[in-house]
């Protein structure tokens, strides 16, 4: 088993890939990576017994298990972080926040934008939040209309008046949603995001980054409520915000 723990493994991550983006009907984020991660270990268990006495590759080999060991032990911290991260505040608000999350066919919510919409009506409607929504998020490459409108459009057909409506449609990426969202509310409201409640709701493996990335745009008082992520989805969301949360710790300024 153990000289065929790397083709195994590759094939499990080819075809989970596959599994995933069929069922998700859409690309999922980072799919890619794991998809070039598996076939490059089917192609090595191919290679290796070929290279199994050339000192460089002996060499080589040592150097990746060190990079690899320190690497996990890495990734399990961050892990344990994302997922220990409370997520499930029930509170009155000034503003909620809806993180955006892409579009399918350039103008349909995807399952996760949906679900994170799902749960601002969860909000609204079971704990009687009063909020004003915020709908964040910008218009990608290969979308018709902004992610910001898409949401706008759904809360509109679930009953929500249009008035507690307001779309940040600028953004691009997670640190730009609450940049651009704070200039809005408070322009909304005329105060400093300081001395204003504010709500994220997003999926749950994205509610350490979004919490972390609010405060470092100045929101002081916010909370969380997010969404579980749909089990197929797991591995893949929850292993490519462990390398996003290392990102914005660096470069999200």
């Amino acid at each position: 088993m153990r000289n065929i723990y790397d083709i195994f493994l590759g094939c499990i991550l080819i075809i989970y890939v596959c599994i995933v983006n069929i069922l998700s009907n859409s690309k999922i984020a980072f799919s890619l990576p794991i998809f070039i991660l598996g076939i490059t270990l089917v192609l090595y268990h191919f290679i290796k017994s070929r290279l199994a006495f050339n000192r460089y590759f002996i060499k080589f080999n040592k150097l990746m298990r060190f990079f690899i060991c320190i690497g996990l032990v890495l990734f399990l911290s961050i892990e344990v972080v994302i997922i220990s991260c409370p997520k499930s505040n029930k509170e009155n608000t000034d503003y909620i926040v809806v993180l955006g999350a892409g579009l399918n066919n350039g103008d349909q919510l995807s399952y996760i934008l949906k679900s994170r919409l799902d749960s601002v009506l969860q909000c609204i409607n079971e704990f009687n939040n009063n909020s004003y929504i915020i709908v964040s998020g910008g218009k990608g490459n290969d979308e018709r209309i902004s992610e910001a409108m898409a949401m706008k459009k759904y809360l509109l057909e679930q009953g929500i008046s249009e008035d507690k409506i307001l779309m940040e449609d600028q953004s691009k990426n997670t640190f730009e949603n609450f940049k651009y969202s704070k200039k809005l509310i408070e322009e909304h409201s005329n105060k400093n995001i300081d001395d204003l409640s504010v709500k994220i709701v997003t999926t749950d493996f994205h509610g350490f980054r979004s919490k972390m990335l609010a405060k470092r745009n100045g929101y002081n008082e916010v909370k969380l409520y997010t969404n579980k992520t749909m089990y197929y989805l797991i591995p893949i969301c929850y292993t490519r915000e462990a390398f996003a949360v290392v990102k914005s710790i660096i470069f999200d300024r």
